[in-house]
């Protein structure tokens, strides 16, 4: 069998990970780790109900997230973190509920005219907090300049709106330059949120930046950038009350600390606990106690590639050399303790268009190290030739600095040399937007969409390719174009599973694994974690 134990640099890389990410506090172990518990579960035991009378009327939720926000423009904006905001502060034509189906917000109705129309009916009683209705207008507006602004981060997903017509005080009609059978998933993104028209023509977008005009059921009350955020009521929303007095969100980049702070009651949840820390969080009584809790996500982690010329990774050979070097089931079984699967897929098991073929512990793994050897020598690299420089985070994802020297350290074993640069997660999302990436970067990407042609558009839309991959397949590039207009749902699907075939195969990206998502849980609160990770206020309640 070609696979083998792991090596005695990668147990020392274990060791280190341990050391590292178990460093807040005191009382850790580094071995025994528990599972999380199903999704949906709170653990609350003895510590909890003792703690049931003291939560009564504490109606401040405070979160632990392991990044800051981005921007206040929702429209310049695809991180998860920055998307929670606005679907708390935003309104937009459509929401997602906890079962991930698409539901009403502003839109009462519409109609799919044709395949390239549709019109929108939205509702009357719906305001800004600055008094202003919402109105046919805004909604035109805010389409219009998020689908005709190339500057715009969501732009890319949005461009393919030819036109945005008023129809009547309440309707709306938006015509495309093709069909889109995915117009109301994508009218769900927190970057299709409706914005004030009236108040950005009269004070500019910079003082709507200062101090967002909000519809949701919460309200900005302030943005220390790096610190936290805090939310209130906004008393003249349309739906239903929100559900906290306040919400703190706090940017807590690294694990230990957030895990020190959930321990300790400064937090109620956090993301990504470390595996080191699954038994602490777990067993822990003080005041409320804690717990884990466990989602499914189609977050994947995965190492972008530049194929630019020049760069080493435009060798094919090298590309292969790279996936054929790391273990990923090593990293799934040994460093993330299951929660993670091999993949060599960027769509999620749980997308439309996901490809089982790159998926699970055989198909989604292709580790042989010698293999790796032989390309190299194939290619005319001697050992120590080739040098990489990778990036990665450290704290934005479950064990990612960990995983990253795991990672490096595979690539050491077949002889190509790595500076690892390790970086906060503002820092990483500010180098994949402004595409800084150097030969690997390491990131977490998820689908905010859930259709297999929202991931698929880094291997085929310029906009996201030219300058940072600079992946070029026409041959992918007319599947997509088939995919994304395609009305039929599983011919839509299996055009994604084609064009992921073959992207697995020129590797822009090297997938690693499908991440599950790991909360740790105050028992003074209940969360159901949503597909999407997005924390949404007012789908975390106070334990009964």
């Amino acid at each position: 069998m070609r696979r083998k134990s792991i090596s005695k640099v990668l147990a020392a890389v274990m060791a280190c990970a341990v050391a590292v990410s178990g460093c807040g506090g005191s009382g850790q172990t580094s071995g025994g780790s528990s599972a999380p518990a199903e999704p949906g579960a709170t653990g609350a035991g003895e510590a909890g109900t003792a703690a049931g009378a003291a939560q009564e009327g504490s109606k401040t939720l405070k979160i632990g997230a392991a990044s800051d926000i981005m921007t206040l423009d929702p429209h310049d904006q695809n991180q998860t973190n920055t998307g929670d905001l606005f679907i708390s502060i935003g309104s937009q034509l459509f929401k997602r509920d906890l079962d991930f189906q698409v539901k009403g917000d502003l839109c009462t109705e519409y109609e799919q005219v044709d395949d390239l129309t549709w019109t929108f009916k939205i509702r009357d009683d719906a305001s800004f907090s600055n008094g202003d209705p919402i109105t046919i207008e805004d909604v035109k507006w805010s389409l219009d300049r998020v689908s005709s602004d190339e500057g715009l981060v969501a732009y890319i997903y949005f461009k393919y709106i030819d036109n945005v017509e008023i129809v009547d005080d309440a309707t709306i009609k938006v015509t495309t330059e093709s069909p889109r059978p995915d117009m109301t998933s994508l009218l769900c993104m927190p970057s299709s949120t409706i914005l004030p028209s009236k108040f950005i023509e009269e004070n500019g977008m910079e003082a709507y930046i200062k101090e967002p005009v909000s519809s949701g059921p919460y309200l900005l009350k302030e943005w220390i950038p790096d610190d936290h955020y805090t939310l209130t009521p906004n008393p003249d929303y349309y739906g239903e009350p929100a559900t906290w007095e306040e919400v703190v969100v706090r940017a807590i980049p690294e694990s230990s600390t957030r895990v020190s702070e959930l321990l300790t009651g400064g937090v109620d949840l956090i993301y990504n606990v470390p595996v080191n820390e699954w038994e602490r969080v777990s067993n822990n009584t003080d005041g409320y106690g804690t717990s884990l809790v466990y989602g499914e996500t189609s977050r994947i982690m995965l190492m972008l590639l530049r194929m630019t010329d020049g760069w080493v990774c435009q060798d094919p050979l090298v590309r292969e050399a790279i996936e054929c070097a790391i273990d990923k089931n090593a990293i799934c079984d040994t460093l993330l303790l299951g929660a993670g699967t091999p993949t060599r897929s960027r769509i999620g098991s749980s997308v439309v268009g996901f490809n089982n073929d790159l998926f699970g512990s055989e198909k989604g793994d292709m580790y042989d190290p010698e293999r790796a050897k032989e390309l190299l020598a194939q290619g005319g690299y001697s050992e120590g030739q080739i040098e990489v420089n990778m990036t990665a985070s450290s704290g934005r994802y479950l064990m990612d600095a960990e995983m990253a020297q795991m990672i490096a350290a595979y690539l050491e074993a077949v002889g190509i040399k790595v500076n690892l640069e390790l970086v906060d997660a503002t820092v990483l999302s500010n180098m994949f937007s402004a595409k800084e990436n150097k030969d690997l970067f390491l990131i977490g990407l998820s689908d905010g969409q859930y259709d297999g042609c929202y991931p698929l558009a880094q291997f085929c839309d310029p906009i996201r390719t030219e300058g940072q991959s600079d992946y070029d397949n026409p041959e992918i590039v007319k599947l997509y174009q088939q995919a994304r207009v395609e009305k039929d749902p599983e011919k839509r699907a299996a055009l994604s599973t084609q064009i992921q075939s073959i992207a697995a195969e020129d590797r822009p990206q090297v997938c690693i694994a499908q991440m599950k998502a790991i909360f740790g849980v105050s028992n003074r609160v209940v969360l159901n974690p949503r597909m999407d990770t997005n924390i949404l206020p007012d789908e975390v309640s106070l334990a009964k």
